[in-house]
C-alpha cells in the first residue's frame, strides 16, 4: 500500500496559470508618423526575430516597397503596445455559454485535483498569503519584486472561486508570502518527524525555488512524472546558498554581482563568457561542498572578496545613503531570500544564521 501524506500546496502559481487560460495577448502596432495601426498576435509576426527584426509582416511590406522603388520602413518607425483581452464566450451545441470565468474556474479545479488525485494524497491544505510583507521595506539595493508582471485579468475571479470552493482547506495569513506559509507547515512536519523522511506525513507541492531551501518531500506539480523527491538538509542549504550568489530575478533580489576572480582559479571553476553570476557558476562553486558549514563559508568568501571588509558609502534605490561592508550586503540578501519557519517571528540576522553553523564573522 502506498504511504499516505497530506499535500501542502503553494497555490500562487496555480492561480496565475489558471487565470491566464481566460485571456489572450496580442500587440498593437502604430506607425509613429501617420498613426496607422494594425494588431498582430505577437511581435514575431510583425517583425520576425526579436533581435534581428528583419522578418515577419514588415519584411514583406518592405519587399513590396523596394520593388516599387519606395524607401523601406524600419521597426523603430513603429510603437508596439501589448493588448490583453478576455477570451470570447464559447457556445455549446445544446445552447449553453462557456464564459472566460467558467474556463478559469474549471482550469483551477483541475489543477488542484491533479494534485489531490495522486495515490499518495490522503488530504490537502492550500496555503495563501495576502497583503504586503516586510521584504518591501528591507530591500535597499533594488525595489523588491519590481519586475513582476501585472496579474491576469481574471486573477480575482479565480481567487474568489478558490476561497469559496476550498474554504475548509485554506491556510490564509495576511502580510505573509504564500511560500512562507508552506515553509512553516513543512518545517513543523520535519521537526515532528524527528528529521526522518520515513516518518514525514506531509508533501510540499510547489515549483517555487524559495521553498526548496528547507528539507522536505517535494512534489513538483509542473513535473508530475518526477513523483516524490527528497530535498535533503544539505541540498536545501545548497539551494539557499545558490540564491545568495545568483540572486532571484523573479523577486528582483540581485544576489552577488560577480564572483571574485581569484575564486575561479581556487575552486577550479570555468569563468563564464559573459558578466554576472549565473546558476551554473553558483552551482559549480557550491555543489562540491560536503557540509552546510562549507557551503556558507564559500558564500561568505565570495561576498568578502567582492565587497571587501572596509565600509564604503552605499546609496539605496530610494536615494538613502549609508556605510556598508560585505556583511551588510549579505544580510540584506539573507533577509530577502530566507523563508521563515514561523511567520510570526522575524527572519533574523545572517550573523545568527552563520553562528548556528559555527561560522564566525
Amino acid at each position: 500500500m502506498t504511504k499516505q501524506y497530506t499535500a501542502i500546496i503553494d497555490v500562487d502559481t496555480l492561480i496565475i496559470h489558471a487565470a491566464l487560460a481566460g485571456q489572450e495577448t496580442s500587440v498593437l502596432v502604430t506607425h509613429k508618423a501617420t498613426g496607422w495601426q494594425k494588431t498582430f498576435k505577437n511581435k514575431t509576426l510583425f517583425h520576425g526575430h526579436h533581435l534581428k527584426r528583419e522578418g515577419g509582416w514588415l519584411a514583406q511590406v518592405n519587399k513590396d516597397k523596394i520593388e516599387k522603388g519606395l524607401d523601406p520602413v524600419a521597426p523603430d518607425d513603429f510603437t508596439i503596445e501589448p493588448v490583453v483581452t478576455k477570451i470570447e464566450d464559447q457556445h455549446t451545441d445544446d445552447g449553453n455559454v462557456i464564459t472566460a470565468e467558467t474556463v478559469v474556474k474549471g482550469r483551477f479545479k483541475n489543477k488542484i485535483e491533479a494534485i489531490t488525485c495522486q495515490d499518495w494524497c490522503k488530504d490537502f491544505k492550500i496555503c495563501f498569503g495576502t497583503g504586503k510583507n516586510f521584504r518591501y521595506d528591507i530591500a535597499q539595493t533594488q525595489s523588491y519584486k519590481e519586475n513582476r508582471p501585472e496579474k491576469p485579468l481574471l486573477y480575482d475571479a479565480v481567487k474568489e472561486y478558490m476561497l469559496w470552493k476550498y474554504k475548509d482547506k485554506m491556510l490564509i495569513v495576511d502580510g505573509v508570502e504564500t511560500d512562507e506559509i508552506v515553509t512553516q507547515e513543512i518545517w513543523k512536519a520535519w521537526i515532528k518527524s524527528g528529521r526522518d523522511f520515513d516518518k514525514l506525513d506531509v508533501v510540499s507541492c510547489h515549483i517555487d525555488k524559495d521553498i526548496s531551501q528547507f528539507p522536505c518531500l517535494w512534489y513538483n506539480f509542473d513535473k508530475p512524472e518526477n513523483g516524490l523527491t527528497q530535498i535533503t538538509p544539505l541540498q536545501a542549504v545548497k539551494n539557499l546558498a545558490v540564491q545568495h550568489l545568483k540572486g532571484d530575478t523573479i523577486d528582483s533580489v540581485p544576489g552577488l554581482p560577480e564572483l571574485p576572480v581569484e575564486m575561479f582559479k581556487k575552486y577550479g571553476i570555468r569563468k563564464p563568457g559573459k558578466p554576472g553570476l549565473g546558476e551554473k557558476t553558483a552551482r559549480n562553486l557550491i555543489d562540491p561542498c560536503e557540509t552546510p558549514k562549507e557551503v556558507f563559508e564559500r558564500v561568505v568568501e565570495a561576498y568578502k572578496g567582492y565587497y571587501g571588509e572596509e565600509r564604503i558609502q552605499f546609496v539605496s534605490f530610494r536615494g538613502e545613503t549609508s556605510d556598508r561592508d560585505w556583511l551588510d550586503h549579505l544580510n540584506e540578501q539573507f533577509r530577502l531570500l530566507r523563508m521563515r519557519t514561523d511567520v510570526n517571528k522575524d527572519v533574523g540576522h545572517v550573523v545568527d544564521f552563520l553562528k548556528a553553523m559555527e561560522i564566525e564573522v
